[in-house]
Protein backbone atom coordinates (compact mmCIF):
# COMPACT_ATOMS: atom_id res chain seq x y z
CA UNK A 1 0.00 0.00 0.00
CA UNK A 2 1.68 3.64 -1.13
CA UNK A 3 1.87 5.97 1.78
CA UNK A 4 1.51 8.95 -1.05
CA UNK A 5 -2.12 9.65 -2.64
CA UNK A 6 -2.48 9.51 -6.21
CA UNK A 7 -2.94 12.45 -7.89
CA UNK A 8 -4.18 12.70 -11.20
CA UNK A 9 -4.70 15.39 -14.01
CA UNK A 10 -7.95 17.37 -13.87
CA UNK A 11 -9.06 19.53 -16.42
CA UNK A 12 -11.65 22.27 -15.71
CA UNK A 13 -13.39 24.60 -18.34
CA UNK A 14 -14.03 28.48 -16.94
CA UNK A 15 -16.70 30.03 -19.25
CA UNK A 16 -18.05 33.45 -19.07
CA UNK A 17 -21.77 33.28 -19.23
CA UNK A 18 -21.59 37.35 -20.77
CA UNK A 19 -19.31 36.37 -22.99
CA UNK A 20 -16.76 39.20 -22.27
CA UNK A 21 -14.20 36.49 -21.82
CA UNK A 22 -13.67 33.59 -24.04
CA UNK A 23 -13.96 29.77 -22.73
CA UNK A 24 -10.73 28.95 -20.92
CA UNK A 25 -9.47 25.04 -20.06
CA UNK A 26 -6.69 24.33 -17.35
CA UNK A 27 -5.19 21.38 -16.43
CA UNK A 28 -4.22 20.92 -12.83
CA UNK A 29 -2.98 17.69 -10.86
CA UNK A 30 -5.05 17.15 -7.82
CA UNK A 31 -5.54 14.18 -4.93
CA UNK A 32 -9.49 14.53 -5.22
CA UNK A 33 -10.68 15.64 -7.95
CA UNK A 34 -14.32 16.44 -6.78
CA UNK A 35 -13.42 18.34 -4.27
CA UNK A 36 -10.94 20.06 -6.88
CA UNK A 37 -13.86 20.82 -8.58
CA UNK A 38 -15.83 22.28 -5.68
CA UNK A 39 -12.96 25.08 -4.66
CA UNK A 40 -13.01 26.05 -8.01
CA UNK A 41 -16.65 26.46 -8.19
CA UNK A 42 -16.37 28.09 -4.92
CA UNK A 43 -13.72 30.38 -6.00
CA UNK A 44 -14.95 31.27 -9.22
CA UNK A 45 -18.71 31.05 -8.92
CA UNK A 46 -20.27 31.13 -5.56
CA UNK A 47 -17.84 33.16 -3.78
CA UNK A 48 -17.06 35.55 -6.59
CA UNK A 49 -18.36 39.34 -7.40
CA UNK A 50 -21.63 38.98 -9.85
CA UNK A 51 -19.41 40.53 -12.67
CA UNK A 52 -16.69 38.45 -12.32
CA UNK A 53 -18.56 35.04 -12.05
CA UNK A 54 -17.56 32.01 -14.42
CA UNK A 55 -19.47 28.62 -14.96
CA UNK A 56 -17.09 25.79 -14.16
CA UNK A 57 -17.01 22.15 -15.79
CA UNK A 58 -15.07 19.43 -16.19
CA UNK A 59 -13.10 18.82 -19.86
CA UNK A 60 -11.38 16.25 -21.21
CA UNK A 61 -7.38 16.55 -21.92
CA UNK A 62 -8.95 16.17 -26.23
CA UNK A 63 -10.54 19.86 -24.84
CA UNK A 64 -7.33 21.09 -23.71
CA UNK A 65 -4.86 20.01 -26.71
CA UNK A 66 -7.25 21.45 -28.86
CA UNK A 67 -7.40 24.86 -27.00
CA UNK A 68 -3.67 24.72 -27.12
CA UNK A 69 -3.37 24.01 -30.67
CA UNK A 70 -5.37 27.25 -31.18
CA UNK A 71 -3.03 29.55 -29.33
CA UNK A 72 -5.56 29.85 -25.96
Amino acid sequence: MSLHPVSRDVFVRRTDPTGKRPPVITQHLAWDAALFLASQVKQYDTEAKPEERQTIATATAADYRAQQQKGH
